[in-house]
């Protein structure tokens, strides 16, 4: 079987207002979406925001779970994602940094992110939503998710500043050539219908033949 191309990957840091780009995107330019799930049979991620040492089985089932949904998602060309193996190193860097993986594990990471990378194709168009670190916050303690709050707020800033050179990153690394920066640190954005069309204008440019004679 000959293999699609994901259109659309949208990344950014947690509660940055990612799942409301790919539902705006589905619901106004028709792509499918291929959401963010992690399979966490074990509940590896609550386990993590209580105790560190599990940083390193919590990354390998998110980096091996991100990997299966994207080959899901390139059987077509019509998927947008929340989150992919793009961005997983992210994470895995910062866990590594702040001594959660030691060198042995952050090795054995890199190796299987490395040789999956190998057999993943870029993206039409990744998406980077930004959003300022105490808007953050505050969308987090208001969301009310109990392992998000636990996990504290300097485990919170630590992840924001790791996301920072995430552009630089996926244009040198990655060598995904069309990347869309947006600001979403005004929670009035959604609700603004022309800072909503302007936004999905710029999407349209790089699909052409998607949206020839639609605009």
């Amino acid at each position: 079987m000959d293999l699609g191309q994901i259109q659309i990957i949208v990344e950014g840091m947690t509660a940055s207002g990612k799942s409301t780009v790919v539902d705006l995107l589905a619901e106004r330019l028709g792509f499918k979406v291929m959401p963010e799930e992690f399979r966490d049979q074990h509940d590896l991620l609550s386990r993590f925001h209580h105790d560190r040492r599990w940083a390193f089985p919590m990354q390998l089932n998110f980096l091996v779970t991100r990997f299966a949904q994207y080959l899901c998602a390139s059987e077509e060309n019509d998927y947008i994602m929340d989150r992919s193996i793009f961005g997983d190193k992210v994470y895995a860097t910062l866990y590594y940094k702040q001594h959660y993986f030691t060198d042995s594990q952050f090795g054995c990471y890199l190796t299987l992110y490395d040789s999956l990378l190998r057999n993943t194709a870029s993206p039409r168009l990744l998406i980077l939503v930004r959003c300022p670190f105490e808007e953050i916050l505050r969308r987090i303690r208001a969301r009310g998710r109990q392992d998000e709050i636990d996990a504290g707020v300097e485990y919170w800033r630590l992840l924001f500043d790791a996301y920072q050179p995430f552009l630089e990153f996926v244009r040198k690394e990655m060598q995904i050539p069309n990347v869309l920066e947006l600001d979403l640190a005004d929670p009035a954005f959604i609700k603004t219908p022309e800072r909503v069309e302007r936004f999905l204008d710029d999407v349209r440019a790089f699909f052409p033949e998607r949206f020839a004679g639609l605009q």
